[in-house]
Parts: C-alpha cells; sequence; structure tokens
C-alpha cells in the first residue's frame, strides 16, 4: 500500500470519532491558547504546532482515547511529511499507543495503523532527506520485525534507497557488523549480516562510486568505505573499519 493510500485509509477507519465531550484539567497544567488551537481548525488542516502540546497531555489529562483516535490520523500523517523528524516523532507516538494498550482496538485499527506504518518505513527509506539511525529501527521494529524491515529496504529499487544505506552503514556499520542492534534486551546480529548479503550490491556499490567520484567526493568517499566494509566482512566476517 503506498503512503498516500495508507493515510486516507487511517482517516476512513478512525473517521468515526470527534472531539464531543472533550475535557481537560483547569488546574492550570493546560494552557487555554494551546486549548483554542487545537480547535481553531480542520482536522487535516492541523500543523504540529497546533496539537504539539495536546498530544503530550492526550489519555493523562486531556481528552479520552476517542479523541486521540479522531487526531491519530493527522499525527500519523504530520509525522510522514516531516520524514519522522517532527517534534512528535514514533517514539512519541508509539509511547501513547502502548498507554492506550493498542493491540487490543478493533482490528481495522490496528490494521489500519501497521498498513501506515509500513507505507511510512518505505516511504522513510526512499526519501532524498532521510537521515535513518539506529533509534528509527528501534521505533519502527516496534510494529514490525527488523528482519522485515531490512527486507523492505530494497537497495536495488531507488538511488535514494541505496545512498541512505551508504550513510547508515558508514556511521553505523562497525557496531551493527560487530556487536548488533539490542532491540528489546535482544541483540540483532545476523539480520544485518543478511542485509549486506544481497544479490548485486556490490557490484550496484562500485557504480555508485564512480559515479559519485565525479560530482561528490565525499559521498564516494563514504561509499569507497562502505565497501571495504563489506568485502571485509564477506572475507573475514569481521568489520575493522573505525570512523
Amino acid at each position: 500500500m503506498k503512503i498516500k493510500e495508507a493515510i486516507e485509509n487511517l482517516y476512513s477507519v478512525f473517521g468515526k470519532y470527534n472531539t464531543s465531550n472533550m475535557h481537560y484539567c483547569d488546574c492550570g497544567c493546560i494552557n487555554e491558547e494551546d486549548v483554542k488551537r487545537l480547535a481553531s481548525k480542520k482536522l487535516r488542516e492541523l500543523e504540529e504546532d497546533d496539537f504539539s502540546s495536546y498530544h503530550g497531555s492526550a489519555l493523562y489529562t486531556w481528552g479520552d482515547l476517542e479523541h486521540y483516535k479522531h487526531f491519530l490520523p493527522r499525527i500519523f500523517e504530520v509525522h510522514n511529511i516531516k520524514n519522522g523528524k517532527g517534534l512528535i516523532g514514533l517514539y512519541e507516538i508509539t509511547t501513547k499507543l502502548e498507554y492506550a494498550n493498542w493491540k487490543t482496538w478493533d482490528e481495522k485499527e490496528v490494521e489500519a495503523i501497521k498498513e501506515f506504518i509500513l507505507a511510512d518505513w518505505n516511504s522513510f527509506v526512499e526519501n532524498q532527506n532521510s537521515e535513518i539511525e539506529t533509534y528509527d529501527l528501534e521505533y519502527y521494529s516496534f510494529f514490525y520485525e527488523l528482519k522485515d524491515l531490512l527486507k523492505l529496504w530494497d537497495l536495488s529499487k531507488t538511488q535514494n534507497e541505496l545512498k541512505n544505506f551508504v550513510t547508515f552503514l558508514y556511521y553505523n556499520g562497525t557496531d551493527l557488523l560487530n556487536k548488533g542492534l539490542k532491540l528489546k534486551d535482544k541483540f540483532y546480529k545476523n539480520e544485518f549480516k543478511n542485509f549486506i548479503n544481497q544479490k548485486g550490491l556490490l557490484e550496484n556499490l562500485e557504480k555508485e562510486f564512480f559515479k559519485a567520484d565525479e560530482t561528490d567526493k565525499e559521498y564516494a568517499e563514504k561509499v569507497s568505505i562502505v565497501l571495504q566494509m563489506i568485502e571485509q566482512e564477506k572475507t573475514v566476517g569481521n568489520t575493522v573499519h573505525s570512523k
């Protein structure tokens, strides 16, 4: 499912919820201006600044679950628009979902969220402005297994996905291939070794190096180092590159 389709599906599935009888704590911990701002626009017109204060207090001192579900499609949509680098990232969203026991929600709601996350991940690795960090994998793995996320990161599909991979492995490859990535008290290492053993990856990286060497020497150097890391791993099973 493409990202636009996944977003529209969220609006459709959660469209039955509204802000009727939405309460908030009147002790002074909620700013009246933030309350007015949240109600100042239609749902699809809300920007992150309009609901960031609400999101921090949602389910605690501002509104109930049905109210949060009303805003959730727009919260997810803005997260995607900002390519995961806004004030409200997946960490903040997953924390809220976990508190609300989202896996016990209506089956269609759970499925809509998971379909969005999958489309959002694909969008993230394909975006030319992505700066993928290990903590991004941690947040997405809240919804999907790491091996499934890496499988969707198709390095032969677009140049952006390959470039994001080069940058990601350049900064994180040594630790990931030697120590692995700790997720939920478990270390994952073989998943990354399998990831760099994709068919045709070395050939694609070599082509990427020669192309970049003519236009972007700094990036070409990163490609060269990533190539060395992968070749070293394939040869001796141990990465020796250090940044």
